[in-house]
């Protein structure tokens, strides 16, 4: 082997590019990726023919091969909800998977397709145009239409026809026409399982709820997999920033062929545990299941049967969503304990046991309630995960496949490199809590987002704040820490982008 994997990431964030190469590298393995110039931009789509000229060349060298279909097909994630190209020409462009299983029958290919979002906005950023008029009436057709063929509910029907007067008829038809092409080309990709072409695949719920067309199109896709049995190789979950991390790691364990660890799921509060998050249609515990499950393994009732124990810290009685400020007074309630969960964490290392961190309390951020506590009560060197970017399945998700690259290194005997450990954890520290829970806020408070300068204000408050920061943490006391190259991805504030150097003392 060559331990090497070639990923199509879904564009070219760094948390969909350059994330899963990180996590990869704790294991020993190489992820190879396009280069950034071809994976377009927001809704500019990549360059399609360069991307699978690029994977056709690197084919030959590389293990196995993780493939997001909305790049290959459409140029990326953004792109799949505005592309105007028809179903065959789509369709053709995936035939690129059927000839490289075909020239390379041994290696795997795990292919991944988001099923197309409903926003409930205005926001026509990652949307088509007639999103910032008619987004909420869609998003409201939508869910009330899932709603009635589900419960018949007259009130639903009633709804979804006051929604569908308000929106033009072209408009509406064309949002179908979308919708319904996108779902022709996960049926597609389903035969492709079927074929042979594909070896695993995952449809993640991007931003969902409990009704919708997304929902419906998922529950048409959830029974063809159970009619032609093919459960074992398809999976349906939210997600889907993080899903590249989930695949490598489960490819790279299939590959070494290493029995995939066993993990033991506890949290800041029961009744946190079982709320729905924000943007999924489920409660956290099924998540943290539904992940551990996409990766290929199982959770254990008691921490003695397991091999890593996942720390989930969750709000109290709703999720919140600093990027929105939605429900903010709802997560740091009564309903659950940070300072009982920070003693088990802390107990559980001192016993030897591997320890990962999600922290789910809000969406699109680390919770600014527990950070400080965690930092005061553990030493966060010691443990082997931490997340808190985005929704619940994008944190948990990331790690679970930390925490399992961390676990497969060990039982190869490799020795986990400190430093490469807790560049990774401060890494994410830096960007799901400093950034998106402080420097974010601050921001967006001071400027408008087409502030001509943006990324100034953006680099001074990260560069300030990031180094109030570390002095907090312990990694001040081994290394000289350097944050440099910040950069918004996308020219907006919802996501950065930074490099981390760390030089021991």
């Amino acid at each position: 082997m060559n331990k090497k994997i070639a990923l199509v990431p879904v564009d070219a964030r760094p948390v969909t590019r350059d994330l899963p190469r990180q996590i990869a590298k704790i294991g020993g393995w190489n992820v190879v990726v396009p280069s950034k110039e071809i994976l377009g931009f927001l809704k500019r789509p990549g360059d399609v023919n360069a991307v699978r000229e690029w994977l056709m060349n690197v084919a030959g060298e590389v293990d196995g091969f993780v493939l997001s279909t909305d790049m290959l097909g459409y140029g990326g994630l953004v792109p799949s909800r505005v592309s105007p190209d028809s179903y065959e020409v789509l369709n053709n462009r995936l035939t690129s998977i059927k000839e490289l299983k075909e020239k390379y029958p041994e290696k795997p290919i795990m292919a991944f397709s988001a099923t197309m979002r409903i926003s409930n906005n205005y926001v026509n950023e990652e949307e088509k145009p007639y999103w910032s008029e008619y987004g909420m009436e869609i998003y409201s057709y939508s869910y009330q239409y899932h709603r009635f063929l589900k419960t018949g509910i007259e009130e639903a029907r009633l709804k979804m026809e006051e929604m569908e007067k308000k929106i033009p008829p072209a408009i509406l038809q064309d949002y179908k026409e979308t919708r319904e092409k996108n779902f022709q080309l996960n049926q597609t990709l389903l035969k492709g399982v079927e074929d042979g072409w594909i070896d695993r695949l995952v449809f993640p719920q991007d931003d969902t709820s409990e009704y919708g067309m997304n929902i419906l199109e998922q529950e048409k896709l959830s029974r063809e997999v159970l009619e032609k049995e093919l459960f074992d190789q398809v999976a349906i979950y939210p997600g889907a920033d993080e899903v590249a991390n989930s695949l490598i790691a489960r490819m790279i364990y299939e590959l070494e062929c290493v029995t995939k660890p066993i993990f033991y799921p506890f949290y800041s509060g029961e009744k946190g545990a079982l709320i729905n998050a924000l943007y999924e249609d489920r409660p956290i515990a099924e998540s943290v299941k539904g992940q551990i499950y996409a990766f290929g393994s199982f959770i254990e009732a008691t921490p003695g049967d397991a091999d890593v124990l996942l720390a989930v810290n969750v709000p109290g009685k709703k999720q919140g969503d600093p990027a929105v400020q939605l429900f903010l007074g709802d997560v740091d309630t009564p309903d659950r304990n940070i300072g009982e969960w920070v003693q088990r964490i802390k107990h559980y290392l001192g016993k030897g046991y591997a320890v990962a961190v999600a922290d789910v309390a809000y969406a699109n951020g680390a919770d600014p309630a527990m950070i400080p506590q965690l930092l005061a009560g553990v030493d966060v060197r010691k443990l082997c995960g931490f997340a808190a970017w985005n929704t619940a399945g994008n944190t948990l998700g990331t790690v679970v496949a930390q925490a399992a690259m961390v676990h497969l290194a060990k039982t190869k005997g490799l020795d986990v490199d400190p430093h490469f450990m807790d560049e990774q954890i401060l890494f994410r520290l830096l960007e799901d809590y400093v950034y998106q829970s402080v420097v974010r806020q601050k921001v967006r408070a001071e400027v408008k987002a087409d502030a001509p300068d943006l990324l100034k204000r953006v680099e001074k408050a990260f560069l300030e704040e990031g180094a109030a920061f570390l002095k907090k943490t312990p990694y001040e006391e081994d290394y000289k820490v350097k944050i440099s190259n910040v950069f918004l991805p996308w020219n907006r504030t919802f996501e950065v982008g930074f490099e981390l150097e760390m030089e021991r003392k």
